[in-house]
């Protein structure tokens, strides 16, 4: 049946003090406002007068009569939460309870309520924002043949031998809403003699069975993080994102910890829970055991800090520092009772080795990083307790780790172990040529270390299907639970190589050899796998003239005219790859050429793969044609032949003038006349100037 809801009131409680929590009530009201149903905002907190234009009726009540933590013995409250292990105790109380006061608000919108003759409540706390639809049906239209309607807090919470409801959510008809709100009038009533049931939601839900039997319990199913999305501190845990974990802090001494508790009070966990926890520059991964408790050593107690603690990406917990240490201890103190070393270690290999001692007793270690190759200690320091090293080294070394105790019987090795493991490796450069001879060298990495290898390139695209066994991720992409990561480019210190990053010298060796050295392989030359697109060889020749540097072109005048009007007197359609328009930077196209359309890498490698030969410089398309299986022809004097590959490439160099500058000079990508030995000279670019079109010629006569 269709119902109309003009005898409704929507009455939403708010406690609006940051700018997030404001957003969350806007939302709410755009979503309450469909039912066409009046609103009542009320709190003891200010609304600016822009919310308020919002609703209809607005009850703001000064007196926030809550209750103070020195008024906790008085009104019978037990407010701490405390833990005792075998070796420890952790206690944690709160400021206040603002239980009452919210029952003061409760009381002060129901009777508004009464005297606007509105026969249903639909009570709502600001941080809710349920599906309309759904809670339409589960609350607005059951509350006609009840005369409340109520959400568990716990699956089972209202069976339980002292049963409770939220109190962020439920529908009410208004008379059973005085009546049992009219109940309890001073704080003496609400919490004196209830030493099971002083929780708002108890004395909410156990008052209302005095009141009525005719309590529906709702069957709203919620969606993630969309009701009581602010929920307060309280001693059963807040279940958010699905952690059922609890994380409170505790201080001994100037020391901060965080103390982990697996599942509630009410509700043991099912599963362990990876999280994460952030605490000034601190930042690390933490499993929560099924079943166990923990402490974990934050560090010094650092006033206006901040601890906060993900699962899944969700902040599920947060608590500032705002209070002197001596404040924090006197209401979150852990106390010891047979203190013992609880010493754990963090070790990876996440650019470079690193390791991290962690324990709650101040120890003293020598730590060495051994080159087990040839039984060198690369690298040795004295580390304390809840302190990190790691060398500078960065490319792959099989790493041994000794871990000798100073002040302490500790002995430990650890062996760098890759099997099995997972793997990020990432390519810092954008270019499509040392993406093409990089990637070989992760696959032959994957399958002689026999572990799980992360990929993140510029161009994923050509590779997702031809390594299936790699996980590919975009540039940038945050990858977890990883044993190593290696970086994949050509790497500086000013103006000097970077020999943490790389073992020998990247400018005197193959282009492809970088990767092979930084991920600790023998060099051999790969093909890279791409993908099989084209179809019938036509007859044509593709050219690739254009390039970043103007060292890079064929600065030859004559040459790729001649050579395309070679190609074309033998009844070839000579096609031109290259992006860049006619006259880039000075470089005219040769006539008579066929240009290729702007096109994706997929579709220039079709039609490279469609065509007899490709004839190019050292630029990415000459790696591109390489890969793609057709014959290159390579025309550069600024890399020496060792850069490129062999296998399949007719290489064209004039070692008579100055040439190879590549390997001997850093490349200034600023300067696009960089020449390093002959700029603004005679001789500037000599090195392909003197490349003739018949020497290309005569190369390219054996292949028609």
């Amino acid at each position: 049946m269709a119902y109309t809801f003009n005898e409704d009131i929507f009455i939403v409680d708010c406690w609006l003090d940051t700018e997030e929590k404001e957003k969350t009530l806007l939302k709410l009201i755009d979503r309450l406002k469909i039912f066409n149903v009046p609103i009542i905002l009320c709190g003891h907190y200010p609304v600016k007068p822009r919310i308020q234009k919002q609703v209809d009726y607005f009850i703001y009540d000064s007196n926030n009569d809550i209750l103070l933590e020195k008024d906790f013995r008085e009104y019978e409250v037990v407010s701490d939460r405390w833990t005792i292990m075998n070796d420890y105790k952790v206690f944690n109380k709160v400021d206040f309870h603002h239980d009452y006061a919210i029952w003061l608000t409760m009381k002060n919108a129901f009777n508004l309520a009464k005297q606007l003759g509105k026969k249903y409540i639909h009570f709502l706390e600001y941080d809710n924002l349920p599906d309309e639809t759904q809670y339409r049906q589960s609350f607005m239209e059951y509350i006609r043949s009840h005369d409340a309607v109520v959400y568990e807090y716990m699956k089972g919470s209202t069976n339980e031998p002292q049963p409770y409801s939220s109190t962020y959510i439920f529908s009410i008809r208004t008379d059973i809403a005085l009546s049992l709100i009219n109940k309890i009038n001073t704080k003496e009533e609400y919490f004196k003699n209830k030493p099971n049931g002083w929780q708002l939601e108890r004395v909410f839900y156990q008052t209302l069975k005095t009141i009525t039997n005719n309590v529906f319990v709702s069957k709203y199913i919620p969606n993630d993080n969309e009701l009581n999305i602010y929920a307060a501190w309280n001693r059963n845990g807040i279940l958010k994102n699905g952690a059922i974990f609890q994380t409170y802090l505790a201080v001994d001494n100037n020391n901060l910890y965080i103390h982990f508790i697996s599942g509630f009070s009410e509700k043991p966990a099912d599963k362990d829970y990876l999280c994460e926890v952030n605490y000034g520059n601190k930042r690390f991964f933490y499993t929560v055991k099924k079943g166990e408790y923990h402490l974990e050593l934050l560090g010094d107690y650092i006033k206006n800090e901040t601890v906060r603690v993900f699962y899944q990406g969700i902040e599920i917990f947060t608590q500032r520092l705002n209070e002197d240490l001596y404040d924090f201890r006197r209401k979150n103190i852990l106390e010891w009772k047979n203190k013992q070393s609880n010493r754990r270690f963090n070790i990876h290999f996440v650019d470079g080795p690193f390791v991290e001692i962690l324990d709650d007793l101040p120890y003293k270690y020598n730590v060495q990083f051994i080159n087990k190759k040839n039984g060198n200690v690369v690298y040795q320091t004295i580390l304390s307790s809840n302190q990190w090293c790691k060398p500078s080294f960065k490319y792959y070394i099989d790493w041994g780790i000794r871990i000798i105790g100073i002040d302490n019987d500790y002995n430990g090795y650890h062996e760098f172990n890759p099997k099995n493991n997972r793997f990020y490796i990432s390519f810092e450069s954008k270019s499509l040529g040392d993406t093409l001879a990089f990637i070989p060298y992760v696959e032959e990495f994957r399958k002689q270390r026999d572990c799980k290898v992360v990929c993140s390139t510029f161009h994923n695209e050509l590779f997702e299907k031809e390594y299936p066994e790699i996980e590919f991720v975009n540039p940038g992409s945050q990858v977890n639970n990883i044993y190593g990561m290696y970086r994949l480019g050509l790497f500086y210190n000013g103006n000097q190589v970077d020999y943490e990053r790389h073992p020998y010298n990247p400018l005197q060796e193959p282009l492809q050899k970088i990767a092979s050295d930084i991920l600790g392989l023998d060099y051999k030359e790969i093909i890279p796998n791409v993908p099989k697109l084209g179809g019938h060889k036509k007859k044509r020749v593709c050219i690739a003239i254009h390039s970043t540097a103007q060292c890079k072109y064929w600065n030859n005048p004559e040459g790729w005219q001649k050579v395309v009007d070679f190609i074309k007197s033998k009844g070839y359609e000579v096609r031109l790859l290259s992006r860049e328009e006619d006259g880039y930077m000075g470089n005219k196209h040769p006539k008579g050429i066929k240009t290729q359309p702007p096109s994706s890498t997929k579709e220039v490698l079709k039609v490279l793969q469609e065509s007899h030969f490709f004839i190019g410089i050292s630029s990415g398309l000459s790696w591109l044609a390489w890969s793609s299986g057709i014959p290159v022809v390579l025309i550069s004097g600024f890399t020496d032949v060792y850069l490129e590959p062999f296998e399949n490439i007719n290489r064209i160099i004039n070692k008579n003038v100055c040439n190879s500058c590549w390997q001997t000079h850093k490349f200034d990508a600023g300067n696009w006349n960089w020449c390093p030995i002959h700029e603004n000279t005679d001789r500037q670019f000599e090195c392909s100037k003197e490349i003739t079109p018949e020497e290309v010629i005569g190369k390219i006569e054996k292949l028609f």
